[in-house]
């Protein structure tokens, strides 16, 4: 009888991608909450916006079933077959491909926020340009790894092209973080207690979901850089689903705005208006007190 066939240590490997999976199915049954709560509570929002919160949770159910079925296979259909784990199955390349769709939904909404609250065109521009160049990197190294399923393939031949898609999404995030900081704390100075509240939850809430971003896409390039095992997947799992996952948060925080202290109700951007109306300033109802504030236009949370 010939000898059993060595199995490698998996904690690397196949425990990596299995610690993704995990936290990645996690967020994304917060993720199913938030829709659920935001279709719920908005029934008021455009046909455009609701479109793409259902786009962007069922990118994220292929996303999670394409990720489980290839821990399937590699765990119970190819078990004991180590050569699989350097040519895992096309289900996990297609993870790549509904990751590229969750990024351009997810940026190109946030960077249309910020024209929305700045009121020019140069910054969103360039960050819908740069989001438009990391979905095409990324839906290139779809195609090599559909090709060739060698994961080693990108960390031999094509290392520039991720780390060109990590770092033009890593700046898009960067960019429209402190545009909407800045955005927010030039209206900072208003009078009103109530309305320096809000305007503090905003810059905060739009920090958060900034550095969650930032924070995991430099650890995945990090990881892809200075090592050669997998170590680097469980962040690409997670990162998808915290952008889906701000991007809904964003959605449905309004409501708490809009039931803190006095404040009644707050716009959050012609994509949410059911007839928009073209205005520029920040307009705050409050019980007795109607507040505009210039420089900013239909604020949501960030």
């Amino acid at each position: 009888m010939s000898a059993p066939t060595a199995i490698p240590p998996l904690d690397s490997t196949l425990g990596a991608v299995e610690i993704g999976a995990v936290v990645s199915t996690f967020l994304f049954g917060i993720e199913t909450v938030q829709a659920y709560l935001y279709f719920d509570k908005y029934p008021e929002d455009t046909a455009f916006l609701k479109s793409l919160v259902a786009a962007t949770w069922i990118f994220e159910l292929g996303h999670t079933i394409a990720t489980w079925h290839a821990i399937y296979a590699l765990s119970v259909t190819y078990y004991a077959q180590p050569q699989h784990l350097e040519s895992p199955p096309h289900s996990l390349t297609v993870t790549i491909l509904f990751s590229a769709f969750i990024y351009v939904v997810v940026q190109s909404f946030f960077a249309n926020r910020v024209r929305v609250f700045s009121g020019k065109w140069l910054i969103p521009v360039v960050c819908w340009t740069m989001t438009g160049l990391r979905v095409t990197a990324t839906l290139s190294m779809m195609g090599i790894q559909w090709a060739d399923p060698k994961v080693t393939i990108l960390q031999a031949r094509f290392r520039w092209l991720l780390t060109l898609a990590l770092s033009l999404g890593m700046a898009v995030d960067t960019v429209i973080m402190l545009s909407l900081c800045y955005c927010l704390w030039t209206v900072r100075h208003s009078r009103f207690k109530q309305t320096r509240r809000m305007i503090d939850a905003l810059l905060v809430w739009t920090v958060e979901t900034g550095v969650a971003t930032c924070f995991t896409t430099g650890m995945f390039l990090i990881l892809f850089l200075a090592r050669n095992d997998l170590t680097w997947f469980p962040f690409f799992l997670v990162q998808a689903k915290l952008y889906s996952n701000s991007f809904l948060v964003s959605l449905n925080g309004r409501q708490r705005l809009r039931d803190s202290g006095k404040m009644i109700d707050i716009s959050v951007g012609s994509l949410a208006q059911t007839n928009p109306q073209p205005s520029r300033g920040l307009v705050i109802e409050m019980s007795k007190v109607v507040e505009r504030e210039t420089s900013i236009s239909n604020v949501g949370p960030s």
